[in-house]
């Protein structure tokens, strides 16, 4: 602690947040690390899917043996009735124990120097003179520092409560959040073997069982003794929600025996903010919404979110600069980079939300979704596709005019919020970027 403060103080041990600490603390700077739960990971004890090369691109550890999760076999797609399916090959993710990893990152940035306090709650960001230079916890304690970490996770709880003008307040609307339920089990395998309602070794991903932006994945191993099983689908609408889904495969198979751990929790799904940065603050991982929309995986961005800020940030406090000029480029390499790939995704996913079950069943049996879609899907980069291959698309798909149609309408808009996103302001001026954000295509 320098000066009666904190160089950074982080708020939230999530990936992302250990990460940044981790990081910010090997360049020599003094972090605090706040987690209101006991142990670092405990608010979401689950697997992830982060994609492979994530690790180095970020420039983070490999998740330890105890944090690897296992591999299917084999992973194939089915209609929401099971009755037609693709399979894929290579998926492009590797399935990782959230719990165990945040565990992993929260040691790393201990033993780089961060304190880290655990069973502590923020309450809010104290703002003097218009920028952030402390945190306030729920027990009345003031922490000072230069700057503050949002990584709150979805609440975004201190971001919402900066100035108006940060652009980056407001609630995640419902209509821009998936719930989900993921759970390991423990199976009778004689029972489980009998029924055969998921097969041995492979990775069932069921297609929009529960109407649009709806999932259901389930991996058996009889061997070992387990079924890992995944619930997503889209918050309100009268649809039942994720637990209530889950709870029901789960009492319909009739050979689980019990949880060995998982969790559950809503997932914001929508593009990220259009500022992650302000006077002393910057905001990432699911506060900020760096969360791919197609799937809602936020791991992998919230891990490269953090190798960019810590970057920035450690310059800021080179140069004793820490406004919202100064902090700017975190925002803009993010936004420009991968953010932009995540708005992109966004536009598709607004589209996907309105398809009905049977219009995604069609694309799968008629062969305008393919293995290769639905593995470039799962990456966030936009697709490329040679004119003769969207040309056999359009002659398998004959039938279904309005179908394609949608696609090739909102793949325009997507390309264009693409660019849009690519030309996000390189340097902070309040009304550059108030044109940027006005000019983002509808």
């Amino acid at each position: 602690m320098k000066d009666g403060g904190y160089d950074v103080i982080v708020c939230g041990a999530g990936p992302g947040g250990c990460a940044l600490a981790a990081k910010l603390a090997s360049g020599g700077a003094s972090i605090l690390l706040i987690e209101k739960e006991d142990t670092p990971g405990d608010g979401r004890a689950w697997v992830v899917d982060v994609e492979r090369g994530t690790f180095d691109e970020a420039r983070v550890p490999v998740p330890g043996p105890d944090a690897m999760w296992r591999e299917a076999g084999e992973q194939v797609m089915t209609t929401s009735d099971g009755s037609f399916s693709i399979t894929m090959h290579d998926s492009p993710l590797r399935p990782v124990r959230n719990r165990e990893y945040v565990r992993q990152l929260a040691s790393w940035a201990e033993d780089s120097g961060a304190e880290v306090r655990t069973g502590l709650t923020v309450a809010s960001p104290v703002l003097e003179s218009g920028s952030v230079t402390a945190v306030e916890t729920a027990d009345g304690e003031r922490l000072c520092a230069r700057v503050v970490a949002d990584c709150t996770g979805i609440s975004g709880l201190l971001r919402r409560q900066v100035p108006a003008g940060w652009l980056m307040g407001g609630l995640v609307e419902t209509s821009d959040t998936v719930l989900a339920r993921r759970e390991v089990l423990s199976i009778d395998p004689v029972k489980a073997a009998a029924q055969n309602v998921v097969p041995d070794g492979v990775r069932v991903d069921r297609a929009s069982p529960r109407g649009s932006y709806s999932v259901e994945t389930a991996f058996m191993d009889i061997e070992d003794g387990f079924v890992d099983l995944l619930v997503g689908q889209k918050a309100g609408g009268g649809r039942p929600t994720a637990d209530e889904a889950f709870t029901s495969i789960v009492e319909g198979w009739g050979f689980t025996r019990g949880k060995l751990f998982g969790d559950g929790g809503p997932i914001p799904i929508r593009r990220p903010l259009e500022s992650l940065v302000g006077d002393g603050f910057i905001t990432l991982g699911d506060a900020a919404c760096q969360v791919i929309p197609m799937h809602g995986s936020g791991t992998a961005s919230a891990l490269i979110a953090a190798d960019i800020a810590a970057e920035v940030i450690l310059e800021t406090l080179d140069s004793g600069r820490c406004d919202r000029a100064a902090l700017w480029p975190y925002s803009h390499r993010f936004m420009s980079g991968r953010g932009a790939v995540l708005a992109y995704y966004d536009v598709l996913r607004k589209h996907a939300e309105s398809l009905e079950s049977d219009d995604v069943n069609r694309l799968l049996i008629k062969g305008i979704m393919t293995a290769d879609d639905v593995r470039e899907g799962l990456v966030p980069k936009p697709f490329e596709r040679s004119p003769l291959e969207l040309l056999r698309k359009l002659r398998r798909g004959i039938t279904s005019p309005m179908l394609l149609s949608g696609f090739a309408l909102s793949g325009a808009r997507a390309m264009k919020t693409l660019n849009h996103y690519r030309k996000y302001p390189a340097t902070f001026d309040e009304e550059t970027l108030r044109r940027w954000v006005s000019g983002i295509p509808a």
